[in-house]
């Protein structure tokens, strides 16, 4: 129920006309009091508003006073103040009680009271008096609007980002001026802030970041006042749901470069094998230089643009090809290098040298391994790589269904020929009530158009035969009863092969092997292809495992005569050759290898890859008959006979050495009986009692090597030294001065000879140790001779005998006549 409210004034009446002069007027009075106001009654005046009478009161002010002694009212004006501080009246006038029937009377709105209020509309005037006061109407009295209703539940889960609808229960207003209704949020439990304001009972907010949510609300009228707060329950907040498709993923490879050496000095006679064995690679003599290199899909390194050289060729000649541009060269194991060259000087380069090592840089996307994955945001990439999987986001969850599964075919590959029948199918959406499958299809990437809409989830192809359409793709989406629809689902993109595929045959055995022996170091690769689409241009192809791709022949098809090919491959080194090229990487032993050859016919028509198994034996080195020996302590040169062999029948280089020292290189003939002797130029120094090392290495024309090493003491217990050209004379020579460089411990003897017919059969030897050990001439007894020269010889003996040190025997000097 309405109250309402008026405000509340002094009811004034003024008699002013009944005022008489009084004959004190301008006396002085001892006023302390005086009133604004009066009001008469029948018998007496009461006087009403009451105020102090000082000196401070303005001069000229009006009042009223009584006094006791009459019945009688007066009116005042003030003069002045006296020096007693009486009030001095001006103008003194009386009103006496019995003349108040003659009083003209007006009343008026005086001092305001106060406020009532009354909730009966009419309980006292709008702008007027009753007989005790004086009224004026201020309205209706405005009350609080009540507190908002329960909050209802936004429908649905509150996902970040999403806009909801929060309701709460009306409030209600008496005087019907509620204004508007004020919104606050805590978000995880923080303090409210204020989100908006309405006119109505619900507000649309955008779900904020967080885990949990609480709302309140008030009402609030058009004079300001409020309700009370309604506060919701506290809502869990979850991150928006999503649809995801997970795809298998292939990696892209880059190429890290790992510096390893940067040297001057390198002559120009030295090859890329050797620099980069100098710092601890391995290339093979006959590993291609390129001039790009490129890893492929397996991770594994492939040379481009062959230069035709090979790694045993000299710096010289490379720098001729490459200059200062970088030479890729692979290596064993899968190694690859990358090698830059510049001049240093007419006869050196600076060689820098890199090891070229497989990165992963990234991952591309490939097959499609499962659909319709429900995860938060965040949880995967948006369209990206994680954990060895592509991710692709689609639609959110609580705007669209559960796509179908992946599109499957039993079809292996994705060729396609004309009027080829093709069955695919694809699992059922998850998500209920659906409705029906639309399933599309594009050819040449040309736009998408629904080909059926049903329940099914297997849908046939037959493909077409107009020439000018070379691919095609489907894709499939799920639609409910509630018209909402999933993301699409692709398949692979199919290419339709219009011409015939071409067809191979081969002759070449099975199984066969290769090697560096004569009969097994070649192979022929012949055989037929045949394609029934004239004017096709055939190119009949050739690979061994995943290596180089080779084309063997190429020509015209006619539609109907085969085209015969015929290529000699040759085996050298562990590689396969066609000509001087390299068509593999360096083969293992042991292993199976592969030789494939097909047809292309230029047109997307491969034939089956025909294939070959085989397997390599590596270069084996020389073998060299008897086994390594001591011969422990000689006195005398040895003699070894030896054989050397070959297991490929390869020309055999001998190397004789006695500890490193050349004594004769020659090509030998396998199986050819040779004997290994110490010169005696080389045999003379050698050191006594200690170790030394006679070698046979016999090396095949490919490097492979082997040695026989047999090890020996010299020793001698006498030592004779001769001249090995005597001296030749006109004459008999008389006398000789031999003045012998000679050490003779303790317990050894010296015996020097000479003649001067050195050239007889039996010279005349004559011992002259005694002269030649004091250094004094010696003459010849002899004067005969049978030869036709005379000559002169020096022999000398030397007996060890009991002497444990070494004698030792530096030269002689001397003279004759």
């Amino acid at each position: 129920m309405a109250t309402y409210r008026w405000n509340k004034y002094v009811l004034n009446k003024n008699y002013d006309a009944n005022f008489e002069p009084a004959e004190n007027s301008g006396m002085g009075f001892d006023l302390r009091e005086g009133y604004r106001s009066f009001t008469p009654g029948d018998w007496y005046f009461i006087v009403s508003d009451p105020f102090p009478i000082n000196e401070l009161t303005p001069i000229g002010t009006v009042f009223y006073f009584k006094q006791n002694s009459e019945n009688a009212l007066y009116k005042a004006k003030i003069l002045r103040f006296d020096n007693y501080n009486n009030v001095v009246i001006l103008e003194l006038q009386r009103w006496i009680i019995g003349k108040l029937s003659e009083a003209k009377v007006s009343i008026s709105q005086g001092s305001y009271l106060g406020e009532v209020t009354s909730t009966n509309r009419n309980a006292y005037p709008d702008n007027s008096y009753t007989s005790d006061a004086w009224y004026v109407y201020a309205g209706v009295v405005n009350t609080a609007p009540t507190t908002p209703g329960a909050f209802t539940q936004p429908t649905g889960e509150l996902e970040i980002g999403d806009s909801k609808v929060f309701s709460v229960g009306s409030s209600s207003d008496a005087e019907n001026n509620l204004s508007k209704y004020v919104w606050e949020a805590s978000i995880n439990g923080g303090s409210f802030t204020k989100i908006g304001e309405t006119t109505t009972n619900n507000i649309t907010y955008t779900i904020p970041s967080a885990k949990t949510l609480k709302l309140r609300v008030k009402a609030v009228d058009s004079a300001g006042l409020e309700s009370g707060w309604r506060e919701s329950a506290v809502f869990t907040v979850t991150k928006p749901k999503y649809y995801w498709s997970k795809y298998n993923v292939s990696p892209i490879y880059g190429i890290k470069e790992n510096f390893i050496d940067y040297s001057g000095g390198k002559s120009k006679s030295a090859t890329i094998e050797n620099c980069i064995l100098s710092v601890g690679g391995y290339v093979s003599s006959n590993a291609a230089l390129f001039k790009g290199c490129k890893v492929d899909s397996t991770g594994a390194f492939v040379g481009e643009n062959n230069s035709g050289q090979v790694g045993f060729y000299v710096l010289d000649t490379v720098y001729n090809i490459f200059g200062t541009l970088p030479i890729y060269v692979m290596g064993t194991s899968g190694t690859a290098y990358k090698v830059l060259l510049s001049v240093q000087d007419e006869y050196y380069y600076y060689v820098t040298i890199y090891e070229l090592i497989p990165e992963v840089k990234g991952y591309t996307k490939t097959t499609l391994i499962q659909s319709g994955i429900i995860a938060e945001e965040g949880t995967y990439p948006t369209d990206g790589q994680q954990s060895g999987y592509w991710w692709v986001r689609g639609s959110r969850v609580n705007q669209s269904i559960a796509p179908p599964g992946p599109i499957t075919t039993t079809k292996q590959g994705t060729i396609l020929k004309p009027d080829e029948l093709v069955t695919f199918t694809f699992n059922p959406s998850t998500s209920p009530n659906i409705k029906r499958y639309d399933w599309e299809m594009q050819y040449n990437e040309n736009g998408f158009s629904v080909q059926t809409n049903d329940t099914s989830t297997t849908r046939h192809y037959r493909t077409t035969n107009n020439k000018s359409y070379t691919k095609v793709q489907f894709r499939v989406r799920a639609q409910d009863t509630n018209n909402v629809y999933s993301d699409y689902i692709y398949s692979e993109v199919y290419t339709i092969q219009h011409n015939v595929i071409p067809t191979i045959l081969l002759n070449t055995a099975n199984n066969f092997i290769m090697s560096e022996t004569e009969g097994q170091n070649e192979v022929l690769v012949d055989g037929s292809a045949r394609d029934t689409d004239a004017n096709d241009n055939i190119i009949i192809k050739m690979q061994i495992n995943d290596g180089t791709i080779r084309n063997i022949q190429s020509a015209l098809s006619d539609g109907s005569t085969p085209v015969e090919f015929s290529k000699k491959i040759t085996y050298s080194n562990k590689r396969v050759y066609d000509g001087a090229t390299p068509i593999s990487n360096d083969l293992s032993e042991n292993v199976d290898h592969k030789l494939k050859v097909w047809a292309d016919d230029g047109q997307g028509g491969i034939s089956t890859v025909e294939e070959r198994t085989f397997r390599v034996i590596h270069n084996r080195p020389p073998v060299i008959s008897g086994t390594d020996e001591d011969l422990g302590e000689l006195l005398e040169r040895p003699s070894i006979t030896y054989q050397v062999d070959d297991p490929e029948k390869q020309t055999a280089t001998i190397t004789e050495r006695i500890n490193g020292q050349i004594i004769r290189t020659f090509d030998a003939e396998l199986g050819t009986e040779y004997k290994i002797e110490i010169p005696i130029e080389m045999w003379i120094p050698l050191q006594l009692e200690q170790e030394h090392k006679l070698t046979i290495e016999a090396k095949d024309t490919f490097g492979a090597k082997s040695t026989r090493t047999y090890t020996f003491t010299r020793t001698e217990d006498t030592i004779q030294v001769e001249l090995k050209n005597p001296f030749v004379t006109d004459i008999a020579a008389t006398r000789i001065l031999v003045t012998p460089d000679v050490y003779l411990p303790i317990g050894s003897t010296i015996l020097i000879e000479a003649c001067n017919n050195a050239f007889d059969e039996v010279p005349a030897w004559e011992d002259i140790t005694g002269m030649a050990m004091n250094k004094r001439g010696f003459n010849f007894a002899n004067t005969e001779k049978t030869a036709e020269q005379w000559g002169i010889n020096i022999r000398f003996t030397i007996n060890k005998g009991t002497a444990h040190d070494q004698v030792r025997f530096n030269g002689f000097g001397g003279a004759f006549d």
